[in-house]
């Protein structure tokens, strides 16, 4: 995707609007159009990121209303990017519901967010959800992901520090815990939907299997710079998932597992 492309894909859609709001869409508009050419230079959104964290707090997706506090988020957060850009990619471009039917994200009660990072996608969840579990690595993002949960009036939660998979990541000084472990531990039967970012060690997840028949429905970043995803399909597909794969600018590709960024999963209701 080319610079101008991205820009658009940023701004100018129904859906930056929808989840934004007029007041808000409106100073996202400007700060995009004063910072243009730190952008071209850049290549990312991070200048507008930083300035829109002082402003950003409160959002809409599909008619519910929810809080991600963006401030506190950076304030807290000693990082090179910002909580906005959480918001970009989770809220706006949708990248782990997109492709799902809606029943999926209407019918989530029993939520886990594996990868929590700031609790972007946690705090989305108690819009529709009754349970959620964070798990996270890095303990510097517990306060913010206990922060967001709270913002929106929702208790009942749970947050796993703890390192789950395998990989570079875990340098942080977590403990290591695996999914099953994770379902037992929190008593979770059946979770109606499981999101996965954890930075290419989604592939040990599947060295075990046999916690997909308590899932009705997933979406994962996947990194093929880290295995095979057609072998995260393959024992997808063999639990009773349909499966669809997306590129880094979410458009679908059927069948080349080679460029996939996203994957999303579900069992046929029955």
């Amino acid at each position: 995707m080319n610079k101008a492309a991205k820009i658009f894909t940023n701004v100018l859609t129904p859906r930056a609007f929808s989840v934004l709001g007029p007041k808000m869409y409106a100073a996202y508009f400007e700060r995009i159009l004063t910072n243009t050419p730190q952008i071209l230079r850049d290549g990312d959104f991070r200048s507008v990121d930083r300035e829109m964290g002082s402003i950003a707090r409160r959002f809409r997706y599909r008619n519910s209303v929810f809080t991600y506090d963006c401030r506190f988020c950076d304030e807290h957060i000693d990082e090179d990017t910002y909580a906005f850009g959480n918001v970009r990619e989770l809220y706006i471009r949708d990248c782990y519901l997109r492709h799902h039917p809606a029943h999926v994200y209407e019918k989530s009660r029993v939520v886990v967010d594996v990868g929590a990072n700031r609790g972007a996608f946690s705090a989305l969840m108690t819009t529709r959800a009754t349970f959620i579990l964070s798990i996270e690595c890095n303990p510097v993002y517990a306060p913010v992901i206990s922060h967001n949960i709270r913002e929106n009036g929702f208790t009942n939660h749970a947050l796993e520090i703890a390192f789950i998979g395998r990989g570079e990541n875990h340098s942080r000084g977590s403990h290591a815990i695996n999914i099953v472990e994770a379902f037992s531990r929190y008593g979770i039967e059946k979770a109606d939907f499981v999101k996965i970012d954890i930075e290419g060690s989604e592939f040990e997840l599947f060295d075990d299997t046999d916690w997909l028949h308590r899932v009705h429905a997933l979406s994962m970043e996947v990194h093929p710079e880290h295995g095979d995803p057609s072998t995260i399909i393959r024992h997808l597909r063999d639990h009773g998932f349909r499966c669809l794969v997306a590129d880094e600018n979410l458009r679908l590709i059927p069948e080349k597992f080679e460029k996939a960024s996203f994957l999303y999963a579900v069992k046929n209701e029955t």
